[in-house]
């Protein structure tokens, strides 16, 4: 393959006047001014109820930040006591004794006790204030040793957490399957497509191009979403997920285009399979409802670790095993896209080029 070449149909791609790419770029931003509207998210500041023995240098350092709201306890039950009745997203108890470890260099355990009802990403934010904070007042200090506890029962569901995952397989399916197959089905239509097979440029180079553009929306604009609405935890985690998902989204894009004769039957796949691709967001948000069904469909494990990470802060050690399947669905895709690649191939060399819808 030349790089050149692909490059070159990709700049062509970017065509203003696809309005696939309009939607595309467009649906994340206006996803996110109606989340900044309606929920007023961007101003959310967690809260961290605190309790520090001794000189308050940790307390008047975390203030000077302005990152977090301060709920100053009197005592370590005093700070339990704030999180379990949900005041407080995240609890600390630096006692003189932790403290004197601390300031002396050495690894103190300290105590950190976590709301079971707060976001990922108040969490994210208030343990980076407390590390910052403390590595402010004792510079020589090594890695800090959080005590987790959780408090209180697992985070209910408000109107903008059951809306994530519908939200992410949206841009997944309008960045990486219908751009992408929007770049086929254009050329078919304009009766292009054959006469890019007349360039120097090879039916792989053509399709490599349109999946790379498909996957680069799909991903920039899936990451700019969870940016200004949820925010990050677990960022390896998470781009890793969407750039499986938006390549499996691309490659969906170009067996769905290689099929369809014209935009009319190409909105009919997508009317016919989409309630198939969407549903299992509807198991996600409600758990009650049996999960073997939702495992079923490819995209449970697209939107279902992206989910899980930024509502409840997991990592690798409880979706591990659906990102590697995630990677499992990517690969197998290749198999009829391969196909349909060899078919078309064969059919440019033999004579006009037609598909079957």
């Amino acid at each position: 393959m030349n790089i050149h070449r692909i490059l070159a149909i990709m700049r062509k791609c970017l065509n203003p006047r696809n309005p696939y790419i309009f939607f595309a770029v467009l649906g994340p931003l206006l996803f996110a001014a109606i989340f900044q509207l309606i929920f007023g998210i961007w101003q959310t500041r967690p809260k961290i109820a605190i309790y520090e023995g001794g000189d308050q240098v940790i307390v008047g350092e975390l203030e000077g930040r302005e990152v977090a709201d301060l709920l100053v306890a009197g005592s370590a039950e005093e700070v339990t006591g704030l999180v379990e009745d949900k005041k407080a997203d995240v609890g600390v108890v630096f006692s003189e004794e932790a403290k004197e470890k601390l300031e002396a260099g050495e690894r103190a355990p300290v105590d950190l006790y976590v709301n079971g009802e707060s976001l990922a990403k108040s969490r994210a934010i208030a343990l980076a204030a407390i590390t910052g904070a403390v590595r402010a007042v004792s510079p020589g200090v090594p890695q800090i040793q959080f005590e987790q506890v959780k408090l209180g029962e697992e985070k209910a569901l408000s109107l903008m957490d059951m809306f994530l995952p519908f939200m992410v397989i949206y841009i997944i399916l309008l960045g990486g399957l219908m751009l992408t197959a929007s770049f086929i089905v254009n050329e078919k239509e304009k009766r292009t497509f054959a006469a890019l097979l007349v360039t120097p440029a090879t039916l792989t180079e053509i399709l490599v191009a349109f999946g790379t553009v498909g996957i680069i929306v799909s991903l920039a604009m899936g990451m700019i979403l969870i940016v200004l609405t949820i925010g990050f935890s677990q960022p390896l985690l998470m781009l890793i997920v969407f750039v499986l998902g938006s390549f499996l989204g691309a490659e969906w894009g170009l067996i769905f285009g290689l099929i369809s004769k014209d935009q009319t039957v190409f909105v009919a796949y997508i009317k016919a399979f989409g309630i198939f691709l969407v549903a299992p967001a509807l198991f996600i948000i409600f758990p009650s409802w049996p999960q073997w069904i939702a495992k079923i469909f490819p995209t449970y494990y697209i939107a279902n670790p992206i989910f899980r990470i930024s509502i409840y802060g997991e990592g690798w050690s409880e979706l591990g095993w659906q990102v590697l399947v995630l990677a499992g669905f990517v690969l197998v895709f290749l198999i009829p896209i391969a196909a349909f690649t060899l078919r078309w191939g064969r059919s440019a060399k033999t004579g006009p080029l037609t598909v079957t819808s």
